[in-house]
């Protein structure tokens, strides 16, 4: 019985040796059902399906496996998320769809009548595109299929009446765009010449259907180089470096264990918002930061984030974008949030294209648990590339100071510039649990950035975590950076005093439960 089964569910797509996968990803709003109604769907879809020749139970879920099909339910009670898949072969595929709507209409309707105060959003995974190796499927909300039937109705044979489409992709067949129950000769054959031609098996299946795991130079969890640190270079093109995949078993074991670290998801870890000010209405053009959006958007999206640009906004345009984006129910679907802020800068504030403040409070409250529900009890990761010189535009964006604890100076931030922000959000002492801030600079300090490269701060980051994120957690891969920028900002001081000085970024991590933050890049797990 799942309530009683210590062991977890570590890999469940590695034994897959089917080219049809099915899923629906049910997610919990409003109030979520307590952990032990999860139990209790697992306990429910085994009784449904006594017949299987096969089965497997653990504390997050059960697999039913049997000739034809496997069948797996996984819950994880922290992120009020259940998935139901599919795996089957391609004349099997009507099966597929009827196990798959009748378990996920099974578990809709009991928790309807066990748990009336759950809001229930279901998201159906595009069957094609892991199919042909598309790492990041396109995804049907609230698909009419998802619906129960009511008492006396048939199940549907589709699901709308004008299906989804899979992207740029044509001819799909449509039986992996929605149900199909019935397949005739000629549809099933050209499904079969379809999945001939485009399947492609999981990297890490091996013949026996076990994963596979080739230990490299990567996975030995080796110290930071002096080579990497030695080079302040601007010519190199990092949105072209080879991003290294998670491949160290001992960090692809920590993928569930939330105990330890922050909850993250598969395909898409999360999403990243980067808000560029270039062209500043007095002070001219911020030259370089156009380099920072490429490298950043280049690098979060080889780790399976969705990315979102935004440019050249005001003081009011900053907060606007921000909370449109707290408010955008997909974030119920992703494990962690980038805030990328490009801008000119001062102590406690970055200023919009119109030379107004934003204050930082102001910020932190909009993505606060109360503000951004649907990030409550999630990582919010802000990274800052701004001046912190005076309370006014900084003109220049050149250097820092000295060496700081990694958490007072921004927590001193939130306090001293408090009541600006309650004059915005309304908001007094706000929650600022769940946060990892990166600040280029110390307080009354300018930080580096070059016309053609970017700025010191992103550069070294971008480098740092394409080399160093596949088995690090990001506050230590966050120090790394800001020594690394110490380090090269005081060769840099060494060469011309006249011009430069040390820089040092700031870490402030207000992450609860002693858990970490770790990255997984390019590493796949579907839960």
């Amino acid at each position: 019985m799942p309530y009683f089964s210590q062991e977890y569910f570590t890999d469940l797509t590695a034994s897959r040796r089917q080219p049809v996968k099915l899923s629906v990803d049910m997610l919990f709003g409003g109030l979520t059902p307590p952990q032990y109604v999860y139990h209790q769907i697992s306990v429910k879809l085994l009784n449904d399906l006594q017949d299987c020749s096969e089965k497997a139970v653990r504390k997050n879920g059960v697999e039913l496996r049997d000739e034809a099909y496997t069948l797996q339910l996984l819950h994880d009670y922290k992120s009020r998320k259940l998935s139901i898949s599919v795996t089957s072969a391609c004349r099997q595929i009507g099966n597929a769809w009827k196990m798959l709507t009748t378990s996920v209409h099974s578990t809709v309707k009991y928790v309807n009548s066990t748990w009336r105060a759950s809001k229930i959003t279901c998201i159906n995974l595009c069957a094609h595109c892991p199919l042909v190796g598309e790492k990041r499927p396109k995804r049907f909300i609230n698909p009419s299929w998802c619906r129960p039937p009511k008492d006396g109705e048939s199940l549907p044979m589709t699901s709308d009446s004008s299906p989804g489409r899979c992207g740029t992709y044509r001819e799909v067949p449509a039986c992996l765009l929605h149900p199909t129950f019935q397949l005739s000769g000629d549809e099933l054959q050209k499904l079969s010449d379809f999945v001939k031609t485009n399947y492609k098996p999981p990297d890490n299946i091996g013949h026996s259907g076990a994963a596979t795991h080739t230990v490299g130079t990567d996975d030995v969890l080796s110290d930071v180089s002096d080579e990497e640190e030695d080079t302040s270079s601007t010519s190199e093109d990092l949105t072209k470096l080879t991003l290294v995949p998670t491949t160290n078993q001992s960090i692809k074991s920590l993928f569930i264990n939330t105990s330890k670290i922050y909850k993250m998801t598969s395909p898409f870890r999360g999403r990243a918002l980067i808000i560029n000010n270039n062209k500043y209405r007095i002070g001219g053009e911020r030259l370089g930061s156009s380099y920072d959006v490429d490298n950043t958007f280049a690098l979060f999206r080889k780790m399976g984030f969705e990315v979102v640009k935004q440019k050249d906004l005001t003081a009011e345009g900053i907060l606007q974008c921000i909370q449109s984006e707290t408010r955008d129910e997909i974030h119920n679907t992703y494990g962690m949030f980038f805030l990328f802020l490009f801008a000119h800068g001062a102590n406690g504030m970055i200023h919009g294209v119109d030379s107004q403040p934003v204050y930082l409070t102001q910020i932190y409250s909009l993505i606060n648990s109360t503000n951004f529900p649907n990030m409550a009890g999630k990582p919010k990761v802000v990274v800052i590339q701004a001046c912190r010189v005076g309370n006014s535009v900084s003109q220049t964006e050149q250097n820092i100071q000295q060496s700081t604890n990694s958490s007072s100076p921004e927590l001193s931030a939130l306090r001293t510039h408090q009541q600006e922000a309650e004059t915005s959000t309304g908001q007094r002492n706000f929650d600022v649990d769940d946060l990892l801030i990166f600040h280029s600079c110390f307080e009354n300090s300018a930080s580096m950035k070059f016309d053609y490269g970017g700025s010191l701060l992103i550069r070294t980051l971008v480098r740092t975590l394409h080399r160093h994120g596949c088995h690090r957690d990001l506050a230590d891969l966050f120090d790394i950076v800001k020594h690394r920028v110490r380090k090269i900002s005081g060769k840099l001081k060494e060469r011309t005093p006249t011009v430069y000085v040390t820089q040092t970024p700031v870490v402030t991590n207000t992450l609860t439960g002693r858990r970490k933050i770790y990255l997984f890049p390019l590493f796949h797990r579907e839960w």
